[in-house]
């Protein structure tokens, strides 16, 4: 089983909008076949959804369009939803530079 570890950042850091807590490490574990987290903003709370396919992570990001979030896949590379002729896909964005372990 993989985990995604994200570090505690600094308090009083950042913005509400950071996946990173200031109150502890997130981990997310990716058990076989997930692949991807849909990960709320850690002012939400330790709130995360795994999904085995790209689809997936797509719709629940949907359901959580309202809130600060990021897709992640077990490797660590973020995704941002681009829309293409077949619909929503997933883009890696090489911008997202977040401490990752």
């Amino acid at each position: 089983m993989r985990r995604l570890i994200i570090p505690q950042k600094m308090s009083n850091s950042g913005s509400i909008h950071d996946i990173a807590s200031d109150q502890y490490d997130r981990i997310v574990y990716f058990r076989s076949p997930t692949k991807y987290v849909v990960i709320l903003a850690a002012y939400y709370g330790d709130i995360h959804t795994t999904h085995s396919t790209e689809a997936l992570a797509i719709q629940a990001a949907k359901r959580h369009g309202d809130y600060s979030l990021s897709i992640i896949d077990y490797d660590g590379v973020f995704y941002d939803i681009a829309y293409d002729f077949d619909g929503p896909c997933l883009v890696a964005n090489p911008d997202i530079a977040e401490e990752i372990v």
